[in-house]
């Protein structure tokens, strides 16, 4: 009988570190394996707060979800499961603390593994004016997809709506002009690693569970103990 309490027990213990395991918060990290190899500059600054892109600059940063992301996604929705983001386009940096920033979509794919393999993100930056906004504001805006990163900064907006994602108050639709610079074609490749344990802490449904089972231990423990062993 001990020998199978053992057993029990040690199986226990392994179902608990893969459910903590399947929860850990993930980071998923864009490089620029090469840099931007096409650009436009502005011609004329007449509005907002124009800069123009340079060649040695690329795409990187990174977004972390919840929990490891599932194999086999196909252009998935992935923008409920992302707890934090920061992205940089050599000029702009979109990150998820920034009142400014408005993401209008988060397109995943990945391989059995889970492993992202094709992704079609699209994160918007206010760079003029107050929210609500409208029409003429300006914005930046950075697009990684199918691989490619490209980015627009200081462009026109020309719509204000509700975006893909569901996010409200974001430029649905922009229009480049003389104050407008532009860059593209740059390689991103994407790499995963857990997050620091910190940002690993179990949700109160986790604890729930975990307490559960600390329970069921006792109980155990205790219906053993009143049959002599």
């Amino acid at each position: 009988m001990t020998i199978h309490f053992r057993h029990w027990m040690a199986a226990l213990a392994l179902l608990l570190a893969a459910g903590w395991a399947h929860a850990q918060a993930t980071i998923y990290s864009a490089t620029s394996t090469s840099p931007y190899t096409s650009k436009s500059d502005f011609s004329l600054c007449g509005a907002g707060p124009c800069q123009n892109f340079t060649l040695t600059m690329g795409p990187s940063g990174s977004f972390t979800t919840s929990s490891p992301l599932p194999g086999g996604l196909i252009s998935a929705n992935i923008f409920p499961l992302i707890t934090a983001f920061s992205l940089s386009d050599g000029i702009n940096t979109y990150s998820s603390a920034d009142s400014a920033v408005r993401v209008v979509q988060v397109l995943v794919t990945t391989d059995p593994s889970g492993a992202v393999v094709n992704t079609n993100i699209f994160i918007a930056r206010w760079l003029t004016g107050t929210s609500p906004h409208v029409v003429n504001d300006r914005v930046s805006r950075i697009q990684i997809a199918g691989g490619i990163g490209s980015a627009l900064h200081n462009i026109r907006c020309g719509a204000v709506a509700v975006a893909p994602s569901g996010v409200p108050d974001a430029c649905t639709a922009s229009f480049p002009d003389t104050s407008a610079s532009g860059a593209g074609l740059a390689a991103v490749a994407w790499a995963a690693a857990p997050a620091p344990s910190p940002a690993s802490i179990p949700t109160l449904s986790e604890w729930g569970l975990i307490l559960m089972a600390g329970l069921l231990v006792l109980a155990s423990l205790a219906a053993l103990r009143r049959l002599g062993f």
